[in-house]
Parts: C-alpha cells; structure tokens; sequence
C-alpha cells in the first residue's frame, strides 16, 4: 500500500508540476523537439502502422472500461462497508490514472506545444500583414484553384487510406528545411470509431497523442484529402500549434503532386477569403471558376451531417484544450495561417504588397 500511495503521490505532484511550471521554450526545441521526440515518434508509429486498428480507439475502450468498472466498484465498496474511505479511492484513483495519461500526453507529443512559434525562428515580418495582402492572398488563391482543377482531377485524389510518395517527400523537403533532425516515420492513416463523431462534429482528421497515429474522418472529399493528410502528418513531425501545423502543410503541398497543390489552394481560398470583409469576399469569390466552385459546394454537403450541439461541445472542449497547452487563440489559431503566409511572404508574388 505504501508503494501505491507513493506512485500515486509521484504521479499526481509531477502532473501538477508540469502543468503550473512549463518547461522554458529553448529547452523543449533542443532537447525534446529536436532530440528525444525524433526517437519516440519514429518507434511509436512504426509500432502503430504495423497494426490496421487504430490504437488510440483501443487506448480509448481501455480507460473507459476501467473508470467505469473502478467506479462500479468503489461505489459497491461504499455502500458494503458505508463508508466513503472506497469513494476518496476512487477520486485518488482517478486522478491518478488522468495524471498518467496528461504525462503519457506530454512525453510523446504534448510538450511540441512549448516549441518557439514558427513566426519566432523564420524570416517573418509582421508589416507584410495588411488588408490588402489578405485580399491579394485571396485571389491568388482563387486563380491557381482555377488553374490547377484540371490537373488535380486527371491526376485523381488519394483513396482515404492513401500515402501519396509526392506529399511525403515534399514533407520532408519542409521539415529538413525547418531543421528537424531526421525525417518523420509517416502514420498510415486509419478510421476510428470515432467517425460518427468526427462526422457529427465537423473534424477533418487528427493526430492520435498517445501513439502517434493520423485518423481522418472518412467522408473527406477527394480535393479535401491531401491538404489534411498534409496538415496532420506536419503535427507528426512536431508541429503542434493547429497554425504552424497548416503552415507547414500547406508548403509541402505544394511542392507535391497537382492533387496536393489544388488541394492546397481550394483551402487556402475558403481561409483567406474568411478573413475579408462581406462584399470583398463575394467580389473575390465571385472570379472562382464552375470546377472549384463545385468542390467546395461537395463539402458543403458533407458539413450538412455537422449536429450542432456535438459541433458545439467538440469545438469549445479542444479551445479550451488548446489555450490550456499556451495557445492563446484557441481554435482561432487555425485562422492565423493566412498571417505566417504573408508574414514569411511563402507566395512570392506577394512580395512588396502594401
């Protein structure tokens, strides 16, 4: 009993710890990002990929199981013994087993989320951000869109399990650049059980934290495919702010395939064009050619399963998620890709935009 008291003491303290006292950030990118990461992420989602299941659904049964089975239990003890020394067990136990798992959370990927942002290690320049160079972003975005939907489509699109050799290797191209140490160990990816929820929620896909693995929700259309495969294989490489993640992302697509690069510019259109006021967006979106105009509208159709309550919960739960791990955003950060665009002026026809 000492022994477990210990553990659970040891577990409890040190989760707390983590939590109130963050690593420093120069810290976390030379010995975790950049060293001890690198390692883990290449033997956990070998280990992941050589399994068609996803572990994270497993992971997932597994702990609801046991809460509610402890539960079931601690609560029979209580009313056995009428005591409530089984319930204090229980909340003890608890905790125990949530600070295991933030733990579990931080030591294979959760500490990225104290990296330097990506703005902080590239040439960026916050000047280049005006709202003239949002709407020109946006139009370029419409043209190549435009440009490319011929290509993309006699090229064809990546099946929902699909690795496509152009998007990986233009991903590594991206990450050496950034300075990781050696490439990613690619996730295979997978359906979850989860897929009614992804569905219900309106999520595209996500990095499973506790085995490294890329789940994507299974009725992404086909011009929706690559850009997410890209998003969420960039938080494998250690990219964990959902901004830097779509960054990097959006690079390696294009300098992939004509399915990645369409991909790539289809949703850069809906992004910048978000961030345009009402008249300039229908002005811009108004030059989208009938090809593009009818992707987008697929995935219209597909956001109609979204229920609204689950959206809801789904949406502010991972916000609060996001700004507990010092992402001040929130989900807004998804936006803020459009500012690293401009502000690292990655589309080079927008240099000297006012």
């Amino acid at each position: 009993m000492a022994a477990k008291s210990l553990f659970q003491a040891c577990a409890i303290l040190g989760a707390a710890l983590v939590a109130l006292f963050p690593l420093p950030s120069a810290s976390v990118e030379r010995w975790y990002a950049k060293g001890i990461y690198p390692a883990i992420q290449a033997n956990l989602t070998a280990a992941s990929n050589s399994l068609g299941l996803a572990l994270f659904d497993t992971a997932l049964i597994i702990f609801v199981s046991l809460l509610i089975g402890g539960w079931v239990w601690w609560i029979r003890g209580a009313r056995k013994q009428r005591s409530f020394r089984p319930i204090v067990r229980g909340v003890v136990g608890t905790i125990t087993g949530a600070a295991i798992i933030y733990l579990w959370f931080l030591a294979a990927w959760g500490l990225n989320y104290a990296r330097p942002p990506l703005e902080s290690v590239l040439a960026y320049d916050a000047s280049r951000i005006t709202p003239l160079a949002v709407r020109a972003l946006a139009e370029r975005a419409v043209s190549e869109a435009n440009r490319t939907h011929a290509a993309a489509h006699a090229a064809g699109f990546p099946a929902i399990a699909g690795m496509p050799a152009p998007l990986a290797a233009a991903l590594h191209d991206v990450e050496r650049e950034l300075g990781r140490p050696r490439p990613t160990v690619l996730a295979q990816p997978k359906r979850s059980l989860l897929s009614p929820f992804f569905r219900a929620s309106g999520v595209s896909g996500m990095l499973g934290p506790f085995f490294l693995e890329t789940l994507l929700n299974p009725d992404l259309t086909g011009p929706e495919r690559p850009i997410v495969l890209a998003h969420e294989w960039a938080h494998l490489s250690g990219y964990a702010p959902e901004s830097d993640a779509s960054y990097v992302g959006f690079l390696a697509a294009l300098r992939a395939g004509p399915a990645s690069q369409y991909s790539a510019w289809l949703d850069l259109v809906s992004e910048a064009a978000s961030q345009l006021q009402p008249i300039t967006q229908r002005l811009v979106l108004e030059q989208l050619a009938p090809g593009p105009r009818a992707d987008q509208e697929a995935i219209r159709q597909r956001l109609k399963a979204l229920v609204k309550p689950v959206e809801r919960v789904a949406w502010t739960t991972y916000d609060r998620m996001l700004k507990s791990q010092g992402v001040e955003e929130g989900v807004q950060s998804y936006s803020r890709v459009v500012q690293l665009i401009l502000g690292t002026n990655a589309v080079p026809i927008l240099t000297g935009t006012p």
